[in-house]
């Protein structure tokens, strides 16, 4: 955590700097698909790390990394995190914008649902609550499909938003499973959903884990 927050802000203190920014006000958006998967922001928000680098930063948080970065590359704000996907996709369409850091280099999700789905091979022709296009839950769920030889033509997705959200989608019966970080698989738990596997990017492969 120490060292994820100290290279955010050194990242973020050297392209105010670059941008003429560094004494002004600076809007900075962060995306959260669960509560505690942006916590390094605000860290150092709170410790006054920012304020000892020479940074007013107010942070403002968005719903969903697509989201953040068009925010970005319209000018509303000059610094966002997000997932690389979202990036690239911006890219691609024409933004004048660049990856200068990464907090993490894997993709920490789990698909879990229903007691019902016992395996991978279960998500067949099931209901995921998924986020919108672009995000890292959403390149998780189609990299995790894709890990099993399934594509989202195997399954019915309905976008619902982020992590407590969908959840609360699956908890209540209304769909049958969704991906989620670390608070969210704690949280499906104690509702009753199953923890049926991990996606671990970095060594691209799907493991099961039975209980």
């Amino acid at each position: 955590m120490k060292s994820s927050v100290a290279a955010a802000v050194l990242a973020l203190a050297a392209i105010l700097a670059l941008a003429g920014l560094a004494q002004a006000k600076s809007y900075v958006a962060y995306i959260s698909d669960s509560p505690a998967s942006s916590s390094v922001y605000w860290v150092a928000k709170d410790a006054g790390i920012f304020k000892k680098h020479g940074l007013d930063v107010d942070l403002i948080f968005i719903n969903g990394s697509t989201r953040g970065i068009q925010s970005l590359i319209a000018g509303d704000v000059s610094f966002s995190s997000g997932v690389g996907t979202a990036v690239i996709n911006g890219k691609l369409a024409g933004g004048d914008i660049a990856i200068i850091h990464s907090l993490t280099n894997t993709l920490p999700y789990y698909i879990f649902g229903k007691p019902a789905i016992k395996s991978p091979e279960d998500l067949k022709g099931r209901s995921a609550a998924m986020h919108i296009p672009g995000t890292s839950a959403d390149f998780a769920l189609r990299l995790a499909l894709k890990g099993v030889g399934f594509s989202l033509k195997d399954i019915k997705g309905v976008t619902i938003g982020g992590g407590p959200a969908r959840v609360a989608a699956v908890a209540s019966g209304q769909l049958d499973f969704t991906v989620g970080t670390e608070g969210e698989k704690i949280r499906g738990e104690k509702l009753g959903s199953r923890w049926l596997s991990t996606w671990r990017s970095s060594i691209f492969r799907f493991s099961l884990r039975a209980r």
